[in-house]
């Protein structure tokens, strides 16, 4: 290969795709699955960042403003505006927030989204009649995006860099590093659900392993310097509490957080707290849920522990000292070319990096890789949409709808899913009348998808298709009462046998269990 890529999370997607649209040789590598760590544990927006402006990083929230706007043109099936409300109750907080709302549209001149504007206390609560409030003088209304299921986000990038020629591998393990004197030559890869062992020779290895980028590291020297600090943000995931998605302040420690209106749900988060453990072993714990169940209950006062469905935990990795507040470290990313640092050729690492700015950053990337193999190739992710754009027309989906058979609430679902790629999964139906089977009965998705899934997108365990492949593993039961019907089929087309059939189970309900333990209490 040209490049090795380790790490399928948004960012090492988007270096994946990229290098094939530019031509290169591609290998994508993904220890566990597709979007499964960071990626998917985020608060799900694409947006510049209005906390970033307290601490100046004007550049930061300018190139995500500029992202924002290119993912409405590459993805508009999967990012779509959002609206926030910001509450106001203090006379110093409306001029501050008055400065802050205008320079965050200053550095989105460009940009298709209406401006803020600010809304009397009375026009607040038509709103929001929820909200409670005291001394509430009226709110800031802004948008900004959300992309709803971020996994098919990372995913359509991994679908695109795979039909432009790169192989991508889920569950293979990066395990050494071959090295040729002072480079690095080729990597050790172990395939988790087989065991099997393989080596690949390669001019470079992008080390895009977000959390996990010091495990990388940890395959070619015995004790290296930590490159990264971790920081770990929860969520949680309640009744619908609020219509528009929420900009408050934590009082116990003046930290923005969000609540946020997600398929009839609504996600609260998030936290920023230290992390030095195991990155595969990270969790909500008890501190982290009575914070954010705290700072939402200055609000809206009636949530209570009960209500929590489930939480979800992930890592952030910064660059900065541990002196540092964690919240004042600047959320830029930065490439390491080990080369320059280690002297080790053949090696680049990046730390740190948003989703929103995902595709500027695995261009750059490109572009370094670009610039240390002698080759000039412009970047096209800008301008070539994802595989599942455009947006499907709501007429289109009601014709759909009349020509499968289908209820249009299922179609209208596989529509936001999928985008254009709906029709992929449309198109089974005929062969097998089981297809338009409920997966679960708390979700409108079907039978079909899971033959879609392990057949076009690399679906090889439970935790794949009802956490990344759909959104049946992320409503209120977590996919626990389709679990058995997704394990049966699963099985079939995989040929597994009985007791690995109920040993996906087991793990699937285990992996459940980290989140909903606080539902118990």
């Amino acid at each position: 290969f040209d490049v090795v890529v380790a790490g399928g999370g948004i960012i090492g997607a988007g270096i994946a795709r990229d290098l094939a649209l530019r031509g290169l040789k591609t290998l994508l590598i993904e220890k566990d699955d597709f979007a499964g760590g960071t990626t998917s544990r985020s608060s799900r927006l694409i947006h510049g960042g209005l906390r970033y402006l307290r601490h100046l990083e004007f550049g930061l929230v300018r190139q995500d403003m500029r992202e924002r706007e290119v993912l409405l043109h590459i993805a508009p099936h999967l990012v779509y505006p959002l609206p926030f409300l910001i509450p106001v109750t203090q006379p110093l907080e409306s001029v501050t927030m008055a400065l802050g709302m205008r320079l965050y549209d200053l550095l989105s001149f460009d940009k298709s989204l209406p401006s803020r504007h600010y809304l009397s206390r009375r026009e607040t609560l038509e709103m929001e009649p929820g909200l409670e409030m005291e001394k509430l003088r009226g709110a800031y209304l802004y948008y900004d995006c959300q992309v709803p299921f971020v996994e098919r986000l990372c995913l359509e990038n991994v679908l695109s860099a795979a039909e432009h020629g790169a192989i991508t591998l889920n569950h293979a393990r990066l395990t050494g590093m071959l090295r040729d004197g002072n480079a690095v030559c080729g990597v050790q890869i172990k395939d988790t659900l087989t065991g099997e062992i393989y080596q690949v020779a390669t001019r470079l290895l992008v080390n895009a392993a977000g959390p996990w980028v010091d495990n990388v590291l940890s395959t070619l020297q015995s004790r290296p310097k930590p490159l990264i600090r971790k920081t770990k943000g929860i969520h949680l995931l309640i009744p619908q509490i609020c219509r528009q998605a929420m900009v408050l302040v934590a009082r116990t420690d003046g930290r923005l957080f969000f609540i946020i209106p997600w398929q009839g749900y609504s996600l609260v988060g998030t936290t920023d707290t230290d992390y030095s453990e195991d990155p595969d072993s990270v969790c909500a714990d008890a501190e982290d849920v009575a914070y954010l169940l705290t700072a939402v209950r200055q609000s809206f006062p009636s949530v209570r522990m009960e209500d929590i469905f489930y939480t979800t935990a992930g890592l952030r990795t910064l660059i900065g000292s541990s002196g540092n507040r964690v919240s004042n470290i600047s959320r830029q990313h930065k490439l390491t070319d080990h080369e320059q640092k280690d002297g080790i050729n053949g090696l680049i690492s990046i730390l740190g990096g948003k989703i929103t700015g995902y595709r500027a950053i695995a261009r750059e990337v490109v572009d370094l890789v670009c610039q240390k193999l002698s080759l000039k190739v412009a970047c096209q992710t800008a301008e070539i949409p994802l595989p599942g754009a455009p947006a499907v027309p709501r007429e289109k989906i009601k014709q759909a709808a009349q020509e499968s058979g289908l209820p249009l609430p299922t179609v209208t679902h596989l529509a936001a899913l999928y985008g254009s790629r709906y029709q992929q999964v449309l198109e089974l139906l005929p062969g097998d009348s089981r297809g338009k089977q409920p997966v679960c009965p708390h979700c409108p998705d079907i039978l079909a998808q899971v033959w879609h899934a392990v057949r076009q997108e690399s679906a090889l365990t439970l935790g794949d298709f009802l956490l990344r492949r759909s959104f049946i593993g992320m409503g209120s039961c977590q996919g626990l009462d389709g679990v058995e019907t997704v394990a049966g089929e699963m099985g079939r087309l995989l040929q597994w046998s009985a007791t690995e059939q109920q040993r996906q189970i087991e793990t699937y309900r285990a992996a459940v269990a980290l989140g909903q333990r606080f539902r118990l209490k």
